[in-house]
């Protein structure tokens, strides 16, 4: 029997209304609860492109049971016959090519072909000299002929690592916004002639954008990172930075905050996800980096897909003391682009690391064992 439409159109017009209703209900209640059912949602899916919805504002605060059951995972080494000692490392994998930055005899860079870690050469001078570097640090490269960018915090030079292993100075300079003995930066590149990077401000630490166009080289504030007025130095908001070029996103992680900043360049739109933790100590800039004080992130390998952070929560003092006698541990989170958790693992060793998001592998360098490297198969998501 077919309904007059005149009777569809009045049932209509009273269920629609009572519909809508009980989904604006569904939607209330605190942010934890909410972002529960996102975590629900997204660790089922892998994010790519075509699923990552705009970036949802506010401040969340989280407690560490959102992960689910952390998973224990065992590092697999993977022996090299060139030994040395990690000492601040730092790796980017690209191209199944390992570049590691960390002190081999003369030379500040290593790089090794992957996964068989069968060593290709050293490079770069250790040196006060022109284009030889004391302290390096490795920015990951979108390009397809440049390996990465290497900024030089003693000059504040950048240079670009071709595949041929040469490194070549760029014609830019990162503005300084206070004077140091050494650049205080962080780098992530979108090009040649577009990098974000991370300095220190007056009371705290802020992220910008620079650009060069028609040799016009421009600097512009994208977001300051400092929170709270009880914390009134560079040094409380020090951490980890990264950016994806393919969904225009940045994150930071702050060391002395269980706290995460996800932002969308293009709407500015922000994402604070916190954790319940005790209050950070306050003090100066001495004392805000004393070994003391509790360590929260301090590792980033950021992909197109998501971002991972290694995670301390425990002081300096305590994990030497760990690591005194075993070979020490720390924990990996996993997050999407939009600030959503979705994994957590625990690493049976201690160190640096990197992941290679194409091969679901994490791999660790271990200033405690001789042989430094060692691999960690990450369990596949369901798609």
């Amino acid at each position: 029997m077919r309904i007059p439409i005149f009777l569809y159109i009045n049932v209509m017009k009273i269920l629609i209304p009572i519909v809508s209703i009980v989904l604006l209900i569904s939607s209330c209640g605190n942010n934890t609860n909410n972002k529960a059912k996102d975590v629900n949602k997204v660790k089922n899916e892998r994010v790519t492109k075509d699923t990552l919805i705009p970036l949802e504002e506010g401040e969340y605060t989280l407690s560490d049971d959102v992960f689910g059951e952390v998973k224990e995972l065992k590092g697999e080494s993977c022996p090299v016959d060139q030994i040395f000692r990690v000492s601040e490392l730092k790796m980017i994998i690209k191209d199944s090519i390992l570049i590691v930055s960390n002190r081999n005899g003369d030379n500040a860079f290593m790089a090794y072909s992957m996964p068989d870690f069968k060593f290709i050469k050293s490079f770069g001078i250790i040196g006060r000299g022109p284009d030889e570097f004391q302290i390096p640090r490795l920015v990951k490269s979108e390009g397809k002929d440049v390996l990465c960018y290497v900024y030089s915090c003693t000059s504040e030079d950048i240079y670009s690592l071709g595949k041929d292993f040469i490194l070549k100075k760029l014609s830019i300079k990162l503005p300084s916004e206070e004077k140091h003995y050494f650049g205080n930066k962080q780098l992530q590149s979108f090009s040649s002639n577009e990098f974000l990077y991370v300095d220190n401000i007056k009371k705290g630490k802020a992220i910008f954008n620079l650009k060069v166009q028609n040799d016009t080289v421009s600097s512009k504030l994208v977001n300051k990172l400092a929170f709270s007025s009880t914390y009134k130095n560079w040094a409380a908001y020090i951490g980890d930075f990264g950016a994806s070029k393919k969904h225009g996103r940045i994150v930071y992680a702050y060391k002395k905050f269980k706290r995460l900043l996800f932002m969308d360049l293009e709407s500015g739109k922000t994402r604070v996800v916190k954790f319940k933790t005790k209050e950070t100590k306050r003090g100066n800039i001495k004392g805000m980096l004393s070994a003391d004080n509790v360590t929260h992130y301090w590792g980033m390998s950021a992909h197109d897909d998501y971002v991972y952070v290694l995670y301390s929560g425990r002081t300096p003092i305590q994990v030497g003391k760990e690591n005194e006698k075993t070979s020490g541990y720390i924990f990996v989170e996993q997050y999407d682009w939009n600030g959503n958790p979705i994994r957590k693992f625990k690493l049976d060793h201690w160190g640096y690391f990197c992941v290679n998001e194409a091969e679901d592998t994490l791999y660790l360098a271990s200033y405690i064992e001789e042989q430094p490297f060692l691999k960690f198969e990450l369990p596949k998501l369901m798609k």
